[in-house]
């Protein structure tokens, strides 16, 4: 499975990036911007103005020094309902909006990015545990479309039971990492990979493969443990295999001001974890399981939302979105 220039130009309306954030994020003209962008990657709807296609708007960041390096994300915290999905998954869809060539790994056997995208496997389809002991012959085959640059490995069940199959400290060394090389080669830019709540054998191989750690967190106390219990294992995982530690970022996914456990939590981020704090809390929204009812993400709408623009600012940190127009 390739992809050609072609592929990428197979746009949906979703995954087409307003000229209004482009202009933001780059500071030019709107008149500038529309004159160097392809008439064919403008889009004209009603009450949204223009929308760019993702592969005209990664052509003209890139001709303005953003670079699309080859990046893991993987997105750990041991214990579960912190965000973890949804970071994930939105952060995926806006790194897909900007021009970057995406794929979410599910490694979660609950399968809630799989379901987000609406992209359940069939039961004869490949997942991860199929597919990581042959990712060169099996991979390319089993990644589902969701848009332009956007694919996605889905997951079910039988994840679960990865802890079995990659028992043998080699192959949780290289499993996650081998698929990753091949995503690579695909053409790929950044894997965004959803990992279960668990220290299980995927989520040390994908420790292995990672380049950057997200660790969602919540306000409170049993997601504080789960983010000191996070750290201390990736450096223990690093060290047992002679790794080097990935970079390592906590992401304050549920902040809510009026909440006191929230503003100890800011305070605990700012002060004890400061080398590690995404410096962007995300605000909580009710827009969140509106979107997912509907099966879309904050960035599929142009509804103005705290949470999108908090998520907005996230992926252009990750990526230092920001830094050629500073």
């Amino acid at each position: 499975m390739t992809f050609d220039a072609e592929a990428f130009r197979q746009t949906s309306d979703a995954f087409r990036l307003p000229l209004r954030d482009l202009t933001a994020l780059t500071r030019h003209a709107p008149a500038k911007v529309r004159a160097a962008l392809p008439a064919e990657a403008l889009h004209e709807r009603s009450g949204f103005g223009y929308l760019v296609d993702a592969e005209a708007v990664r052509a003209y960041l890139a001709v303005n020094g953003v670079d699309f390096p080859f990046r893991v994300f993987a997105h750990i915290n041991l214990k579960g309902g912190v965000g973890k999905t949804t970071s994930v998954v939105t952060c995926a869809v806006r790194a897909a909006q900007y021009g970057f060539r995406c794929v979410v790994l599910d490694l979660d056997s609950q399968a809630s990015a799989s379901l987000a995208f609406d992209a359940l496997p069939e039961d004869d389809t490949p997942i991860f545990y199929d597919v990581w002991q042959k990712p060169a012959e099996m991979l390319g085959p089993a990644l589902k479309r969701i848009d332009s640059h956007l694919y996605l490995l889905p997951s079910s069940l039988e994840n679960g039971l990865l802890d079995s199959s990659l028992a043998n400290p080699r192959h949780q060394k290289k499993a996650v990492a081998e698929v990753c090389a091949e995503l690579k080669r695909l053409g790929f830019d950044v894997v965004f990979i959803d990992c279960p709540p668990s220290l299980g054998t995927a989520v040390i191989s994908s420790i292995c493969a990672a380049d950057d750690v997200v660790i969602p967190i919540g306000s409170d106390p049993f997601s504080h443990k789960g983010l000191a219990l996070t750290l201390e294992e990736i450096e223990a995982i690093c060290d047992t295999y002679s790794l080097p530690i990935p970079t390592r970022r906590v992401l304050f996914a549920r902040y809510d001001k009026r909440e006191k456990l929230a503003a100890e939590t800011l305070a605990r981020m700012e002060g004890a974890y400061a080398e590690f704090a995404i410096p962007v809390p995300v605000r909580v929204s009710t827009e969140f399981s509106k979107v997912l009812a509907r099966g879309e993400t904050l960035f599929h709408s142009q509804r103005k939302n705290p949470a999108r623009q908090d998520y907005d600012r996230i992926v252009r940190y990750l990526f230092q979105l920001d830094a050629p127009f500073a």
